[in-house]
Parts: structure tokens; sequence; C-alpha cells
């Protein structure tokens, strides 16, 4: 995958940064070691941070990437030992933050998208952060079309930051309480059938939460592929009973009238209001909820159906893969991690338990999926590798370089990044659709990947124009924040370091590579770049401009080329 999605980004890297595309360099396949017989050393874990490429590599998987001093810190540690204290941190929450800055309700969307990206540059929590933004990903909610909502997003934020490590099963619940998603998915306030007006409920909760959020359309293996002959999971008369389920929502307050709720209702989970839930019996998924049923009772029980369900396990666990270590995860590797999701319980390598032993605990689910041995081995197949998303790839880059003085509302920039041409191509809780800015299924048409049958989502979002604009937006940062800082102050980054090498050429791009890249620049691509800056002389009066100038120029042709765009 990795050498695949590669040599598919070339054209657009290539044209837009005179670097090379390629691998990294190879390695011989080799297996964990192993104790050969009772006297033998005891192997070290597999999880093992042995070299500064490792622990780098780590950080880009895990997390956001990592600064020199945090890369030097995981060096000689336990991978484990660093999920475990990122699971430890105290929340991050956006809706505090924006109670704090907005406490007069001036609370627009886009007041609520500058305080995400503030929160994901910025905070100390980033494995929950990066988990949060994953979580957005399948329980999505966008909030394109949406005015005034700042504080419902952010406590549906806040739903997927706080359950991070939780249970999937309340991630669940929560979603389907939360005023911003029942806005979105057409649900609140959500009446029962009248047989005389023809009045039906609404469908579209039933419909995503199935096809989405849950089981999907197909049977699966506990690896994630289809069963033989790919039989349906629900058919057209299990959302008719679904939707019965989902009546009889609306906002705290006294009544079920829109005009009665209380003011706090967007951040605050909804209440049901019996009377307008549908009293009729629903059937669906093979379970049958009596007629007369109270709505909450109603609730719960279509969410434990939809929990118990066996297509769970591999349909979340896949997806969860794809957006941290691989874009098409070999079944195998989803099969362990689905069975971790069943068994709540995960024993990492060095002995370091995760997990409460419920079903669906997403504590050990991210330790397997983190923790996995073709995670950390040296072995190199197709299935490795993720695309790696552009709002992934700025958030590295500015938290690498240790960016001073980030105030999002400053920057106009961040008010929306969705533009493909001259921004990011995408945008944090801004996805088109609720399908996301990419289909987990995904096979790039008329591509080496395409044609290895391999899944690449990213591919729907990253392509040659795309990727001109993610450098002429990232340049901006790398060249002209450290150039004008009077003209553009804030966002200003760190390239001391940088700067020290830049007379040593060869030692500044090695030193990106690993920094940056965890080593995977190709030798062809380390050649360039040294060429292109050599070619700034440093020399006379301007002579620490120019050597600011080298680095510069050697970031941004690193953070420019495949092996930054391509996770190993």
């Amino acid at each position: 995958m990795r050498s695949i999605i590669r040599t598919a980004l070339c054209g657009a890297i290539t044209a837009s940064f005179l670097v090379a595309c390629g691998g990294g360099s190879s390695s011989s396949p080799t297996s964990p070691p192993t104790t050969t017989t009772p006297s033998a050393p005891v192997a070290k874990p597999f999880t093992n941070l042995e070299t500064r490429e490792e622990a780098a590599r780590f950080l880009i998987q895990a997390g956001f990437g990592g600064t020199d001093s945090e890369i030097d810190a995981l060096v000689g540690t336990d991978a484990a030992d660093w999920i475990a204290a990122e699971i430890r941190k105290t929340p991050t929450l956006t809706l505090p933050l924006m109670q704090a800055r907005y406490p007069t309700r001036q609370d627009t969307g886009n007041n609520h998208a500058r305080m995400l990206w503030q929160t994901l540059l910025t905070a100390d929590d980033q494995l929950r952060q990066r988990m949060m933004f994953a979580l957005s990903q399948i329980f999505v909610m966008s909030t394109d079309g949406f005015f005034n909502q700042g504080y419902a997003t952010a406590y549906y934020t806040d739903i997927l930051s706080g359950q991070a490590f939780g249970n999937y099963r309340n991630i669940l619940g929560d979603v389907t309480y939360s005023p911003v998603m029942a806005n979105y998915l057409t649900y609140y306030r959500n009446e029962k059938g009248d047989a005389r007006s023809g009045r039906m409920p609404d469908e579209n909760y039933a419909r995503e939460i199935l096809q989405l959020f849950s089981i999907g359309l197909v049977e699966l293996n506990m690896d994630g592929t289809p069963k033989a002959g790919e039989p349906e999971t629900y058919n057209n008369s299990d959302i008719t009973g679904l939707a019965n389920v989902f009546t009889g929502l609306s906002g705290k307050g006294p009544s079920y009238n829109y005009d009665q709720q209380d003011i706090d209702w967007p951040h605050n989970p909804l209440q049901m209001y019996d009377e307008q839930h549908s009293p009729l019996e629903k059937n669906f998924l093979g379970v049958t909820i009596p007629e007369n049923t109270d709505g909450i009772t109603s609730i719960e029980t279509a969410l434990d159906t939809i929990f118990n369900h066996p297509n769970v396990a591999p349909f979340i666990s896949r997806q969860l893969i794809q957006r941290f270590t691989s874009s098409s995860p070999d079944p195998a590797y989803v099969e362990r991690v689905a069975r971790v999701f069943e068994a709540g319980r995960y024993s990492a390598p060095n002995g370091q338990e995760f997990g409460i032993g419920r079903r669906g605990d997403l504590q050990a689910v991210i330790a397997a999926i983190l923790l996995d041995e073709t995670v950390h081995d040296d072995v190199q197949t197709e299935n490795e590798g993720k695309v790696r998303e552009p709002v992934l790839k700025f958030i590295h880059y500015a938290r690498a370089f240790e960016t001073r003085d980030i105030d999002v509302w400053a920057e106009w920039r961040f008010g929306n990044t969705k533009s493909p041409s001259d921004s990011l191509g995408q945008h944090p809780f801004r996805s088109p659709s609720v399908f996301n800015f990419y289909r987990p299924g995904f096979i790039s048409p008329a591509s080496r990947s395409g044609a290895a049958g391999l899944t690449a989502p990213e591919f729907q979002i990253v392509n040659e124009g795309a990727s001109l604009g993610f450098v002429n937006f990232t340049s901006h940062y790398i060249m002209r924040r450290a150039d004008d800082p009077a003209d553009f102050p804030g966002f200003t980054p760190d390239f001391a370091h940088e700067i020290e090498l830049a007379d040593d050429v060869e030692a500044l791009v090695d030193h990106l590579d690993v920094k940056l890249t965890a080593g995977q620049l190709s030798e062809a691509t380390k050649t360039d770049i040294i060429d292109v800056v050599s070619t700034l002389v440093v020399e006379g009066d301007d002579a620490d401009v120019d050597r600011r100038k080298r680095a510069q120029t050697a970031v941004l042709m690193t953070i420019g080329s495949g092996a930054y765009m391509v996770q190993d």
C-alpha cells in the first residue's frame, strides 16, 4: 500500500514541489524475537520504541506527530505506556471553552469551527482528540447549513471526546439524544404517525443509524469481509419499525412545543414526550417492542438490539483502523481488533491491560489498533500504510514546529478549510453529507491501488488539485509567518533547530526525514531536496536570513513529498 499509494500521488507531488516520490529504504522482513530456551534472555515487547524513527512513526499513527523533544522522550519506552498515559489525561472539552469565550450565546457555527481547530492544534490530550476526530467520521454530523448552533455542536463534539475511551453503546445512546444530531438527521420533534392525515414518522435516522453508525448494509464475517452471498442486514420493514421508535423526542423543557423549550436545550440531552411517541408495536432486526411501550424503553431496547448485532464489532473496528493506521486493513488485523471489541479487554505485549471487559470498550479497541504486531514489525505488506488526511497533515506540521501564538479567530483561513483549490479540502465536522468526506469502501478507479483491490477512502479528496491547494495553504504558514511577523502575526513556527543545521544541508534533510516522515523519504527524494536547498547560498550580511530560507524550503519540500502524504 505504501509504495502503491506514493506512486499514485507522484504526478501531483512532482509537479508541485519538484520532489521525487518513492518509498523509504527497504528492510528485510523479520519476526518479533521469541524466547527459544528457558535460559535465553526474555524478548522485549515488540511495542518497544527503540529508535527516533520508531518513536516518530508511532506519534504520527497515534496522534498528530511529535516535536523533537516528544520524539526523543519516547525512545526506549513502550508504546503501551504512552497510550495509557494519554488515556489518563483530563479531556479537553469544547463546550466549556465556547461558553467561556461566548457567554452571551453568540454561538455561531463558525465560532465552534474555530474553537475546534484551536483544540486540535493546541490540546495536550492528542490521542483523545485524534479519537474524537475519527469518531466524528463514523457518527457524522456536518455543520454545513447550520446557523447559531455553536453550543449544540460543541456539546456534540464533547460527546465524542468524553466517550473516546468509553463504550460504543454509550456513544450510540448519547448521539441519539443529541439535539444537533436530531436536527441534522431530522428526527427532532419527530411525531408519531397519523392515519387520518397520512403522516408517517421520519425514517432518516432509522436508516443512517443502521447503515452508517453500526452494522452496514451486508452481513460481515468477523474479519470485516462480506459473508457468502452478501446477505442484507436489514430491509425496509426494519426501517419502518425503527422510525416509530425514534418519535417523541424534543428539547428539554416543560412541554413538547418548540416555544416551551428551555434556553439551554441545544446543549442538553433531548427529552421524551410520550404523548408524541408512537404507541404501535415495533418490529425490527428480529425484535418486537409491544404496543404502548413508553418511548425511553423503546429507544433503549432498539439501541441495545443494534449494539448486540454481530456486525458491529467488525464494522466499527475496520473503520477505526482506517482512521489510524491502514487505509486498507488486512482482514486478519480487522478480526484481531473486532475480537477485542467483543471481549472489551486487551492485554498489551508488556502485560498492561486496557478495558474493563465489557463489549464495545473503546479503550481496549484503540490499544489493540495501535499495538497490533503488524503496526510495529519490519514486514511491509500492501495492506499496510494510510493516506494522510489534509487536516492531520497540517496539524502535524503546526505541532512539530511548536507553533506559537495560535489564535484561529485571527485567521480567516480557519473559518472554512473545505476548499481544495486554496485550502485543505477538508474541515472537521463539515463533510458534504452524512456519508463523510469519503466512503470506507472506496477503491480508487484507474489506479495501482485500485488494481490491487485496496480501499483508499482518502483518495476521494486527495488528488492533484487538492495536493496543490494543501501546499499553497501550508506554505503561507511555513514561509510568510517566519518572513513577515509584523504583517502576519501569530502562528509562528520555531525553526531554530533547522536553522542551526542549515549549513549542512544533508544533516538538515536527514533531520526532517525523521521528524516529519519517520525516516520514509527515499534516497531520490532526499537528493532532490538537497539539490534545491543547496542552491540557496548562505553568505554575507544576509547569512542568517539565508539559513532561515534553507530551513523553510527544506520543510516545505519535505511536507510536499509522497513520504509525508502517506503514513507508513
